[in-house]
């Protein structure tokens, strides 16, 4: 009847942070902590991540460089 496909999305193995991990990062001159939601690379080859601010409206922020990130988050 009706077929439901997850779309697979790849996590490049260069990546050092991996989905799920909480980082932290400086985003307009503000130290920031969010949760990996995904990850690309770029012409260059270089990864890029999409990182999720807040929880139950999330905002998003896209194609941030990975050394930019501070590391990860540290209870």
């Amino acid at each position: 009847m009706f077929k439901l496909f997850k779309r697979i999305e790849k996590f490049p193995e260069t990546a050092k942070y991996k989905k799920g991990d909480y980082v932290n990062f400086r985003y307009r001159d503000d130290l920031y902590f969010g949760y990996i939601f995904s990850a690309s690379l770029n012409s260059e080859g270089k990864v890029l991540y999409t990182i999720q601010l807040a929880g139950q409206c999330p905002s998003f922020i896209e194609n941030y460089k990975e050394e930019n990130i501070i590391g990860l988050k540290t209870n």
